[in-house]
């Protein structure tokens, strides 16, 4: 008895599925239009837009808007990648990530420098010069910004103390130090003082 309701069933969900099959298929989207480099551009140049507003003197990248900017263009490399006219496009901005860079550079941005090599990366485009300003833009962002903030004259000890504050261009923390000539602090050396409590 089991055997004839197990059967039973079994033929039930077979003629059930066979009327799925006698249905008629919707029919096939049609193929979309490629997309020309111009479109492609018109697209994903506006991801951009940030880079271009700070090299004109507006606000600074966030960490936000880096990653926005940079997950925007990698979603677009995604959708567009396998395309020929993508690929124009994409070395197009990349040659542009790499201007912006070196107009980055030349401003002393040296974190919008980075920025933009890590568009021109993304972009697949590579360059002598993107890696020469990233190791540049490396080793000045690892030096602190050095502003000398006043000289204190010890005239029993005859030495004069400099007070002074390091900047740090990674962290954007600021060390306010009190030193001598010939001391040592945060990998620089005070050598000496520059006409009479000038500069050092």
């Amino acid at each position: 008895m089991r055997y004839w309701s197990v059967l039973g069933v079994a033929v039930l969900l077979f003629f059930s599925g066979c009327e799925q099959l006698l249905r008629e298929e919707p029919p096939l989207a049609k193929p979309e239009k490629e997309q020309t480099k111009e479109e492609i551009l018109a697209e994903v140049r506006p991801f951009l837009a940030p880079i271009q507003t700070t090299l004109a003197g507006g606000a600074v990248i966030s960490d936000i808007e880096r990653y926005t900017m940079l997950s925007n263009l990698r979603d677009a490399v995604m959708r567009h990648g396998d395309k020929p006219a993508a690929r124009e496009a994409f070395q197009e901005l990349g040659w542009e990530a790499q201007g912006m860079a070196r107009q980055a550079a030349d401003m002393e941005r040296y974190r919008l420098v980075l920025i933009c090599i890590d568009v021109a990366e993304l972009l697949a485009t590579e360059s002598v010069l993107l890696k020469r300003l990233g190791a540049r833009a490396d080793i000045m962002l690892d030096m602190p910004t050095v502003r000398v903030k006043g000289f204190l004259d010890d005239v029993e000890k005859k030495q004069t103390h400099i007070f002074i504050e390091l900047f740090n261009r990674r962290t954007g923390e600021v060390d306010k130090l009190q030193a001598r000539e010939g001391e040592e602090f945060n990998n620089l050396r005070l050598v000496r003082i520059i006409g009479g409590n000038q500069a050092v």
